[in-house]
């Protein structure tokens, strides 16, 4: 049974389409990659399934616009509520309060988050300080969030996220801004919470990086999903060849990814 399933979700802003009835599947355990050039719709559609562009009403028969969460229609459900079930999404702009430090970032959701209002602080202090140690960032712990180098921020953002024990993790450009060290880092995250059951969904533009980690992939384009499957699949369809890769790029990706 999927996690999350989304069926022919639609999204418009005036009378302009964003989102053209796009379907997909994130299982739990695996790394779903969103791929599309800027402008198709993919943090359209991660803030959809948030709750961010309000609620779309579900019509059930036949499915359109319906959103499921472990097998419940979320549609109707607040922000709050669908954090609160474990679905949890992080955008590609910092959200880490500037002026707290790294401990304190994290010491928030300690005192908010209904799970932690049951646990010991010591509980949360062994668990921050693995995911700290992780994310190599345990040496930065009396640091201001604001005094830290863009990929340590991306760091902080996704170890303060898992300690609100998601069951789902959706990430904006995750890579963007960040060096190649923090990159390797975090891809070493992302497979570590796959292989704990967490479903992870990446959109991100650096299609080398988002492959090496995915076990599947979704093209999308102008609001449609014009391709998904395997790595495999993907990259042998006509139209990611020749519209959106582009034949010496692809070339470059194939090497590595069909041999």
């Amino acid at each position: 049974m999927a996690l999350l399933a989304v069926s022919n979700l639609s999204h418009h802003v005036g009378k302009k389409e964003i989102l053209k009835a796009i379907s997909f599947v994130a299982e739990k355990g695996n790394v779903i990659a969103l791929l599309g050039p800027n402008g198709a719709g993919k943090t359209t559609l991660l803030k959809s399934i948030m709750g961010l562009n309000g609620n779309h009403k579900a019509q059930q028969e036949p499915d359109h616009n319906v959103i499921m969460f472990e097998s419940q229609l979320i549609n109707e459900w607040s922000i709050g509520k669908r954090v609160e079930r474990g679905l949890l999404y992080l955008p590609q702009h910092t959200s880490l309060f500037q002026s707290l430090t790294v401990q304190q970032n994290l010491d928030v959701v300690y005192h908010y988050h209904p799970y932690w209002q049951q646990q010991t602080r010591t509980i949360f202090e062994t668990e921050s300080h693995q995911w700290l140690n992780i994310a190599n960032l345990s040496h930065a712990k009396a640091q201001t969030a604001g005094s830290l180098s863009g990929g340590q921020k991306r760091k902080l953002e996704v170890v303060r996220s898992l300690l609100m024990k998601p069951k789902m993790v959706m990430l904006d450009e995750p890579f963007a801004g960040v060096d190649p060290k923090s990159i390797y880092e975090l891809k070493h995250i992302f497979q570590q919470l796959a292989q704990s059951g967490i479903g992870v969904v990446i959109s991100d533009h650096n299609v080398d990086q988002l492959l090496s980690i995915a076990q599947t992939v979704y093209v999308i384009v102008g609001g449609s999903v014009v391709t998904s499957g395997s790595i495999k699949d993907v990259l042998e369809n006509k139209y990611t060849k020749e519209s959106y890769l582009g034949a010496q790029f692809y070339q470059e990706i194939a090497q590595r990814y069909l041999q």
